[in-house]
């Protein structure tokens, strides 16, 4: 009977053997396994880590873009007001009244006096005459006078634009309040 327990002692060896090297193979697949495991998490938690920035990136993105779009039409709103007042602008000039002025010189005791003084076809007068220097004309130019009295003032503005040469002067007006605003 020892014979035979020592007949298959090397059997039992290689079984033995065997198993240890199975317990090797075991444990290494098993390390490898796990570590494929922590790899395949660490890759996971960074595309989740990247998706996140991506996420956010596409909202600021988005974000951006919406408020790209919203700036554009306050742009267009903008322009369409700043053209609108340009043309407000534009039209209250052309009716605003300018006050020319005969002459500088004033005797103490003068009034001002303005007079509305208009040519009806003023570019006869003076042909080269540009269109809108014309047109104000047609329109009436208002200028002011200084004189001691009413009469004077009628006197200084008929002799300066002559009604033989076409020209109308309405009747004058007393300035009324402080000069410096004219």
């Amino acid at each position: 009977m020892m014979e035979r327990i020592f007949d298959l002692l090397p059997l039992w060896f290689g079984i033995l053997a065997g198993g240890v090297v199975a317990m090797q193979v075991t444990t290494s697949i098993s390390k490898r396994i796990r570590r494929a495991h922590g790899l395949r998490k660490a890759q996971l938690g960074r595309v989740a880590q990247a998706s996140k920035v991506l996420r956010e990136k596409v909202k600021v993105t988005l974000d951006l873009r919406r408020e790209e779009r919203q700036m554009e039409v306050e742009l267009i709103v903008l322009d369409r007001s700043i053209a609108e007042g340009e043309a407000q602008a534009e039209r209250e000039k052309r009716t605003e009244s300018q006050i020319y002025v005969f002459d500088e010189r004033k005797n103490t005791g003068d009034q001002a006096f303005l007079f509305t003084i208009t040519h009806p076809d003023f570019n006869n007068l003076a042909r080269n005459a540009p269109p809108e220097i014309c047109t104000s004309w047609r329109s009436g130019r208002r200028y002011m006078v200084w004189a001691a009295s009413e009469k004077m003032a009628a006197a200084k503005a008929n002799m300066r634009f002559n009604q033989d040469k076409g020209y109308r002067v309405s009747p004058p007006q007393a300035v009324e309040g402080d000069m410096e605003e004219y």
